[in-house]
């Protein structure tokens, strides 16, 4: 266990303190204000409980500033809201429901399309689609990919895949959407199509950012789909949301353990077997990788906010946060820093993951990057009443803070892929928002 771990304690306590007055003054935890909070104080005592020796001090400090900073963001709109308008937790479901035309053939065919180009990928490696159902050569593929990505910095996948993988991301979209209206059960089923190309994805590539951009994809949709509905809880009760919490890291850990081993070639062909020893020594690696993945980031945005927070950076402006667009146009930034080692006396600790702060820190300074994230958080509540109010076109504004806020390990709008998901999925809702003012829709 550090030392500072009481000091980071108490801060966590008063982050989780915060997040529930958050809570309580702004309505709901789907409130922007409180939900940057809530994941914070998630990712805090994941951190002190699962890697009591990682130091988070000072960091964690910049995190209760950061937390405050988004609650005071959503005071500043809800002061100036009437308090007809201003939601309650209390609130059961409204009676308006949300109209989706085509919604879900828009979504089959998104991860149809999205199956495609996990199809064409395998295709441009050279091999044939069995190679989907052979593990050994899922792992040849994988690997492949693995080496093409880390050894190049500036390598691209094939242009046709990267265009029809926007449509895993906006199938993460729709089938939150869906899933949140409480269709019938086949809709339901239907909204956990994409999870196919997703896995595929992951799997070929061997990259977890593809599954876990689309469940982040999901679940923002999802809360700002329950905002709209009228639903103010964020979950039925405790118990069920530690356990979906629990769940849901047991299934991260494994799919994390599997792409790790798959990647590293352990299912490849070879001439000589991989031993049982080393099979065990590759797992319990994969295991402590897994463990740094999940809450190292913290740490390591703490380790550099200790050694730069008082050291002047020209700012980026916007290239760190949003550089893969500004990739497209010409900019080239540092997109792999340096490894930093968070436990020196324990193996496999290394990480160059340093949270969604570092990047905003990076584009406008620790103290633009508070200014800028007051404003940000202001806007998503903004939009977050005007979605509490019925008004369509607002969710996906919502929607955008939300997946920034479960983005912990960086800056949301970093890939492309997921942006331009956005955008389409935007002009779905501003279309069916604007067919819904003119009369043109009707509630079913």
């Amino acid at each position: 266990m550090d030392t500072t771990w009481p000091l980071s304690a108490a801060v966590v306590g008063l982050i989780i303190l915060q997040s529930n007055l958050a809570r309580n003054q702004l309505g709901s935890w789907l409130a922007p204000g409180a939900f940057f909070g809530l994941m914070w104080a998630a990712v805090g005592v994941l951190s002190l409980s699962i890697a009591p020796e990682f130091r988070i001090w000072p960091g964690i400090l910049w995190v209760l500033f950061m937390s405050c900073t988004a609650h005071l963001g959503g005071l500043l709109v809800s002061s100036g809201e009437s308090s007809s308008y201003r939601p309650s937790a209390s609130e059961g479901v409204a009676s308006q429901g949300l109209p989706l035309p085509l919604a879900v053939p828009l979504l089959l065919a998104s991860a149809i399309l999205g199956t495609a180009g996990v199809v064409y990928l395998v295709s441009s490696s050279g091999r044939s689609l069995s190679a989907l159902l052979s593990i050994s050569a899922l792992s040849a593929i994988a690997s492949q990919f693995s080496g093409l990505r880390y050894g190049d910095p500036n390598y691209r996948e094939p242009a046709a895949f990267l265009v029809m993988s926007v449509f895993v991301c906006l199938a993460g979209y729709m089938g939150g959407m869906i899933f949140a209206c409480r269709g019938s059960r086949l809709e339901k089923l239907a909204a956990f199509t994409g999870v196919v190309p997703a896995l595929l994805e992951m799997f070929v590539l061997g990259t977890r950012s593809s599954l876990v951009g689309f469940v982040i994809n999901w679940i923002a949709s999802y809360c700002a789909t329950r905002a709209y509905i009228g639903e103010r809880r964020l979950w039925q009760n405790w118990k069920r949301a530690l356990t979906t919490l629990g769940s849901g890291l047991v299934a991260l850990t494994f799919f994390y353990v599997i792409v790790l081993l798959i990647r590293m070639g352990t299912f490849a062909p070879s001439s000589t077997p991989v031993s049982t020893q080393r099979e065990e020594v590759l797992v319990k690696y994969s295991l402590s990788a897994a463990r740094v993945q999940f809450v190292g980031y913290p740490a390591a945005f703490s380790t550099w906010f200790g050694e730069n927070w008082d050291v002047w950076q020209t700012p980026g402006l916007g290239r760190y946060g949003f550089d893969g667009p500004a990739g497209w146009i010409g900019y080239r930034v540092v997109r792999n820093f340096e490894q930093i080692d968070l436990s020196p006396n324990r193996s496999g600790a290394l990480t160059n993951v340093f949270s969604m702060l570092f990047p905003m820190a990076l584009d406008w300074t620790l103290p633009g990057s508070s200014i800028f994230f007051l404003v940000l958080s202001a806007l998503a509540s903004l939009a977050y009443v005007k979605v509490c109010r019925h008004n369509a076109g607002y969710i996906p504004l919502t929607v955008l803070y939300y997946e920034i806020a479960l983005y912990v390990t960086g800056f949301a709008l970093r890939s492309t892929v997921t942006d331009v998901a956005w955008v389409l999925f935007a002009c779905y809702l501003w279309l069916v928002s604007g067919a819904e003012l003119r009369g043109y829709l009707s509630e079913s």
